[in-house]
């Protein structure tokens, strides 16, 4: 198959240290393949090599409850698909043809309708690279000129071409984000530029000072843009991801020590980025951007037991779940893995030693490399096996108050109780002691 696909070339929320010299998140082998896209509900696509002889790549679609299905082909009589876009309703976008050897058509895939040939702007093929909430489209088409262009779909009005910018013949649409908003290049003379558009203001070059091209491959719902330029002086494979607001202008997002390069892929409502890079022993590993600017190393990120190497972040969605490419530690293989930050509990006593009587709160905070989790959900207070009461976070932080602790030592212990999305975590044991 022909890789179609633009973004397989090769903040928030302080941090605290520790995170970065431990465990920050949990790891679920999903399956052989390349992830694409993640959905907001953590449902997985992408594309895996099938077991059929001869040998094809289908577009596939993973869920926690439903697992992992091959979506096939357009038609079911083609042999290429590959699924690139994901929403919260588990529509799926991608390319797929409908007879073997056929130019691929961009698809809408969903459980109760199967694949729907979104057609073309005239030429002879198309691809969707991403879907929003409401199901609109991004995407490309060859148009009748074999020249390509940038769409945007909707079950209304159908594909609409993004357009191209002054000098230029070409323009590709690669993320969308909630407000219909899309990133993506088009071609100035004989250079690729990063862009926005927007059905209001059309099409917009970010301006980003690059000789050697530019491309945007994520956008979130705060309109930053994130993507690759490349600036060296002979336009060597130098590239560095990048970060642009319409405020802040752009931010190098720079290498890890001793690194080439690197690309950013995806990006939060959170400002987190994800994306790829090589390390200081030319290795290309996947690469985790957060509040404090620097780029991280993601293998460092999980256990060191793990038995897969992380290559390249391809999306992350706002709980700051991410999924990921993968290979077997030797290099080997083609693997998909889905990562979940790790909450971290901790609990304090507003005074420790207390008398009988007195009054004292415990405060417990618990929080993540992605940050807290929602408010309202429940942190249980502990006193041994005692349940003494419950308290609801906010902005990750809950209390729980009591006079009655009898005269002794008691070893009190916070428990974040979990959620759909992020695994319970229990407090180190706090002594506290209780005098007359």
């Amino acid at each position: 198959m022909k890789d179609h696909s633009p973004v397989f070339l090769i903040a928030t929320i302080l941090l605290l240290s520790s995170f970065a010299a431990a465990q920050a998140y949990s790891v679920v082998n999903i399956g052989n393949g390349s992830p694409r896209a993640l959905s907001s509900t953590a449902s997985v696509a992408g594309v895996f090599e099938t077991t059929k002889k001869p040998r094809q790549t289908h577009a596939f679609f993973w869920s926690k409850s439903g697992g992992f299905q091959d979506l096939g082909t357009l038609g079911g009589n083609g042999d290429d698909s590959a699924a690139f876009g994901v929403n919260s309703s588990d529509q799926v976008v991608g390319q797929a043809n409908a007879a073997p050897g056929a130019p691929d058509q961009a698809f809408l895939w969903s459980a109760s309708t199967g694949m729907v040939d979104l057609g073309n702007l005239g030429g002879a093929s198309s691809f969707a690279t991403a879907i929003n909430a409401s199901a609109e489209v991004a995407g490309q088409s060859e148009l009748a000129s074999a020249f390509t262009n940038g769409f945007f779909w909707s079950s209304g009005a159908g594909l609409q071409s993004i357009g191209t910018l002054p000098s230029g013949q070409q323009s590709g649409a690669n993320a969308i984000n909630s407000s219909g908003e899309i990133a993506g290049w088009a071609n100035v003379n004989t250079n690729d530029v990063a862009v926005i558009w927007s059905n209001a203001d059309g099409l917009s070059n970010l301006g980003i000072a690059a000789k050697c091209g530019s491309t945007a491959f994520g956008i979130n719902d705060s309109q930053e843009v994130v993507g690759w330029y490349n600036e060296s002086a002979s336009c060597a494979f130098k590239s560095h991801g990048f970060s642009w607001t319409e405020s802040g202008g752009t931010i190098d997002l720079g290498v890890l020590p001793g690194a080439q390069f690197s690309f950013a892929y995806g990006v939060n409502g959170s400002g987190q980025i994800v994306g790829t890079g090589d390390n200081s022993t030319s290795s290309i590993v996947a690469l985790l951007w957060t509040a404090n600017g620097a780029p991280q190393d993601l293998n460092t990120l999980i256990s060191a037991k793990s038995t897969r190497t992380l290559v390249s972040a391809n999306a992350i969605n706002d709980a700051g779940q991410i999924v990921a490419d993968a290979t077997a530690k030797n290099g080997s293989g083609h693997f998909v893995v889905l990562l979940t930050p790790i909450m971290n509990t901790t609990l304090a006593s507003s005074l420790n030693p207390s008398q009988s009587g007195q009054q004292v709160t415990f405060t417990a905070t618990v929080q993540s490399i992605a940050g807290v989790p929602p408010d309202g959900e429940q942190v249980a207070f502990y006193s041994g096996a005692t349940l003494l009461g419950n308290g609801s976070l906010a902005q990750g932080s809950a209390s729980f108050t009591t006079s009655s602790l009898a005269v002794g030592t008691h070893k009190i212990f916070a428990e974040y109780t979990g959620d759909a999305t992020y695994a319970s975590s229990k407090s180190a044991i706090l002594t506290q002691v209780v005098t007359k």
